[in-house]
C-alpha cells in the first residue's frame, strides 16, 4: 500500500516581519523546509507532494535547490503543487492529494515543523481505521488549537484560539496539524469544509469533527519529545529551535564517536560526513557538505565550509576554509584562510595568518608565516618564508605563478605573475622577482646599499 506525504508551505510567514516566505527562514544552515522533507524521505514514502503559494512558488523552488538535500532515499520523488490563493490549509491539503490514490495512506505536515522526527511521522502513518492526528500538552499553548473531548475522553474536534471561548482557551492539549488518513476519507472531508470561522477560511483541523460524525475513532499521537512540534512564528522562536536543533545535532554526532567539546558552542550549518576519533572544539562552525577523516582536530573559532579534510590533519585556532580540500597529515593555521578553489597536499603547513587562493600546493610544502599565495601551482617540498606573496593581479587580469619541486624563497619576497620557478631554485630573503628562474638557480635582487654617516634628519617648525 503506497504511502505519500504532503507538506503545507503555502504561508507567508507575515509574523516573521519578513519578505521571505517562512519555509525558508535559514535552520542550521537549511530552509526550514528541508528539515522536514528529510525527516519525511526517512519512512521511504512513494512521493512527498510539497504545497506552496502561487506568488512565491518559483522563488521557492529556486532557493530549496541552493541547498544540499540529505534524504534518506535521493531518488524519492517530490512533487512542487501551487496553491493559487491563500484559503487556508484545508484548501491547501486538499490540493495535496489531488492525485493520491484513495487507497494510499497520507501524512499531512506543516512546512513550518523542522523539529518533528521520523519516528513521530512513522507512528502518524499507522493507521487502522483511525484518523490519526498529534497532539500534545503545552504549559502556555497559546496560538495552538485546542483540543475538545467528549465526556468519556473522546477526541471530539479542535478549536482554533481565535474562535475559542474563554473556558477553550484554557485546555492545555492542541492540535499539531499533523494528521494521517486514508487519502479517501481525507478527500470526502476536506470537500465538505465550510468558511464560517473568525478568519474565513478553509480549517484543515476541521476534518477532525468531521471523522467522528462517520464513526472514526481519533487516534492520539503523543511525540517522545514535545520539542519536535514547536514552530517559528517570529525571530525570537527560530532563534530558540536552532539551539534544540544543534545539540540534537551535537548529541548525534558525539553518539557516533566525534568528541565535541561543548555541545552548547557548536554549529552545524549543512551536512557532515565524518572518520573516526575527531575533535571539534568550541564556537567551530561546519558550513554546506563537510567531510573530514579519521582523527581530524578543528580548533576553537573555525570556519570550515564546503571543503575535505584528510586524516590526521589538525586544523588550529580561528581558521577559515571554505570550498578547498586539505591532504593528510596536514597543519593548518592559527589564523590561516583557504580561500575558495585551493589543494592542499598531504604533510603540507599553512602556518599563521597565511592566506592561499586558488592555488595547489603540493605534499611536505610549508609556508609557516604571514604570506599570501594566490593563482600559484607550488610544488613539493617547498619553503616559503614569512612575508612572501605572490603578486597576482596588474589591476585588469590574474596571472599565474608556477613553483617547481625542492624551491626555498626567503622571507619578504615578491613573486610578480607570470612566473615560473624552476626545481631547486632559491630566492634570496627580500627579493622582488618579475622573471622566470632556471633550476637550481640562486637568484638574490635587492638595492645597492648606500650608507650616509651622521644623518640628521629634519626636524619640525613649531
Amino acid at each position: 500500500m503506497a504511502t505519500e506525504i504532503v507538506i503545507l508551505a503555502g504561508g507567508s510567514g507575515k509574523r516573521m516581519l519578513s519578505g521571505l516566505p517562512k519555509v525558508l527562514h535559514i535552520l542550521g544552515g537549511r530552509p526550514l523546509i528541508h528539515h522536514i522533507i528529510e525527516s519525511s524521505s526517512a519512512i521511504k514514502p512513494d512521493r512527498i507532494n510539497v504545497v506552496v503559494g502561487g506568488a512565491t512558488r518559483d522563488f521557492i523552488l529556486k532557493e530549496v535547490g541552493r541547498y544540499p538535500l540529505n534524504m534518506m532515499n535521493p531518488h524519492t520523488e517530490i512533487a512542487w503543487i501551487t496553491q493559487p490563493l491563500p484559503e487556508g490549509t484545508g484548501q491547501a491539503a486538499l490540493m495535496g492529494i489531488e492525485n493520491v490514490d484513495d487507497d494510499a495512506t497520507v501524512i499531512i505536515l506543516n512546512g513550518d515543523m523542522p523539529l518533528i522526527t521520523p519516528e513521530t511521522i512513522a507512528r502518524t502513518a499507522d493507521l487502522g481505521d483511525n484518523l490519526n492526528m498529534v497532539t500534545c500538552n503545552l504549559d502556555n499553548p497559546k496560538s495552538y488549537g485546542r483540543i475538545t473531548r467528549t465526556k468519556d475522553n473522546k477526541i471530539k474536534g479542535v478549536i482554533e484560539e481565535s474562535d475559542a471561548t474563554d473556558a477553550q482557551r484554557k485546555i492545555t492539549e492542541v492540535n499539531v496539524n499533523c494528521f494521517g488518513g486514508k487519502a479517501g476519507w481525507l478527500k470526502k472531508w476536506l470537500s465538505g469544509l465550510k468558511t464560517g470561522n473568525f478568519k474565513g477560511e478553509y480549517y484543515l483541523p476541521d476534518i477532525v469533527a468531521m471523522a467522528t460524525d462517520d464513526g472514526h475513532d481519533i487516534q492520539c499521537i503523543s511525540p517522545l519529545d514535545p520539542q519536535e512540534i514547536l514552530g517559528a512564528n517570529n525571530h525570537v522562536e527560530l532563534a530558540n529551535i536552532e539551539r534544540i536543533y544543534q545539540k540534537r545535532l551535537a548529541t548525534l554526532l558525539m553518539q557516533k564517536g566525534v568528541r565535541i567539546m561543548d555541545p552548547a558552542r557548536f554549529d552545524m550549518r549543512g551536512i557532515l560526513k565524518h572518520g573516526l576519533d575527531c575533535r571539534i572544539d568550541i564556537n567551530v562552525i561546519l558550513e554546506g557538505k563537510v567531510r573530514i577523516g579519521n582523527n581530524v582536530t578543528i580548533g576553537a573559532n573555525s570556519i570550515i565550509r564546503n571543503s575535505v579534510i584528510g586524516n590526521n590533519s589538525v586544523i588550529f585556532e580561528n581558521s577559515i576554509i571554505e570550498n578547498s580540500m586539505v591532504g593528510s597529515q596536514c597543519m593548518i593555521g592559527p589564523y590561516a584562510r583557504i580561500r575558495p578553489i585551493s589543494l592542499i597536499g598531504d604533510h603540507a603547513k599553512i602556518g599563521n595568518f597565511v592566506e592561499i587562493k586558488e592555488s595547489l600546493i603540493d605534499s611536505e610544502t610549508k609556508a609557516s608565516h604571514l604570506s599570501y599565495i594566490g593563482n600559484a601551482r607550488i610544488g613539493k617540498n617547498v619553503n616559503i618564508g614569512a612575508g612572501v606573496i605572490t603578486a597576482n593581479y596588474d589591476g585588469s587580469g590574474k596571472h599565474k605563478t608556477t613553483i617547481q619541486d625542492n624551491v626555498f624563497v626567503g622571507s619578504g619576497s615578491q613573486l610578480v605573475a607570470p612566473l615560473n620557478i624552476g626545481e631547486g631554485a632559491t630566492i634570496g630573503a627580500g627579493s622582488s622577482i618579475t622573471s622566470d628562474i632556471d633550476s637550481r638557480c640562486l637568484v638574490i635582487t635587492r638595492a645597492q646599499r648606500k650608507a650616509f654617516p651622521n644623518w640628521q634628519r629634519n626636524k619640525s617648525k613649531k
